[in-house]
């Protein structure tokens, strides 16, 4: 989150790349984060843009905000998977 924001405030752009970028289970956490640019093998992109294009940013921000600062791995768990289901 720190260097997705620190680079939005700098006019560079960041991008995740590979499986974490693939994963629809962290699509919309990346999203709330701020990130815009996602590099994925071809099979995973229809998935990961399915994804992004049914999510809401005005619910999704809130909600990654509350992963951000907890500190329990069950609680960041839930949280994502709260996400999921918006």
């Amino acid at each position: 989150h720190t260097t997705i924001t620190a680079s939005a405030e700098a006019g560079v752009p960041v991008a995740v790349c590979g499986k974490v970028a693939g994963d629809t289970k962290l699509t919309r956490l990346l999203l709330g984060m701020g990130l815009r640019e996602f590099s994925m093998h071809p099979a995973q992109l229809l998935s990961v843009k399915q994804e992004i294009l049914n999510s809401d940013l005005d619910q999704i921000e809130p909600h990654v905000k509350k992963i951000l600062k907890a500190f329990e791995s069950a609680a960041i768990k839930e949280g994502v998977e709260r996400l999921r289901a918006l």
